[in-house]
């Protein structure tokens, strides 16, 4: 029975690891835009139905990775900007007759220490799921101290493998 529950412990911690990963992969200096890309949806006007902006138009890059937009109705161009300014406001972009242009972002240092202070919490978000995991499981074994070290040391050890991860990230970042 103990090492059931043992796996039940190490496969949600595994889970909550796998859940953080996911969340700090979005964490990007290049693909910001491209998030606010992904979420525009546009009103169509016949059909009072929001589509989003990839069904609505070709995205694509220039040689100086900026990102092309152009839309398939000229008329949409107007709203496009619109919603874009509205997610982000300090967004640089240029309205062409046909097209957007959303200008490459100048990755300052306080930007990439910004995202890595949104990681390193994050970071602290996983790190009190973890202990409240083995809160509960202590809470089990109140009398039982081998039980007790067993848990602490798989929580010593995906708490090492979290830093592992931020490690990597941050490296990424800087």
């Amino acid at each position: 029975m103990c090492n059931k529950n043992f796996e039940n412990l190490k496969n949600k911690i595994n889970e909550y690891i796998e859940l953080f990963k996911n969340k700090i992969k979005k964490i990007n200096l290049e693909n910001s835009n491209k998030f606010i890309i992904d979420n525009i949806e546009i009103l169509e006007n016949k059909n009072n139905i929001k589509k989003k902006l990839i069904d609505l138009s070709e995205i694509t890059k220039d040689n100086e990775n900026n990102i092309i937009i152009k839309p398939f109705k000229k008329e949409n161009i107007k709203e496009i900007v619109d919603k874009l300014k509205k997610i982000k406001n300090n967004i640089n972009l240029t309205t062409f007759k046909e097209y957007i242009k959303i200008n490459k972002e100048i990755i300052t240092i306080e930007k990439k220490n910004n995202l890595i202070k949104v990681i390193k919490n994050e970071k602290e978000l996983l790190k009190i799921l973890i202990r409240n995991l083995r809160k509960k499981e202590n809470e089990k074994y109140k009398k039982n101290l081998k039980e007790k070290k067993i848990i602490q040391k798989i929580i010593d050890e995906n708490i090492e493998k979290i830093e592992k991860i931020i490690l990597e990230k941050i490296k990424n970042i800087k």
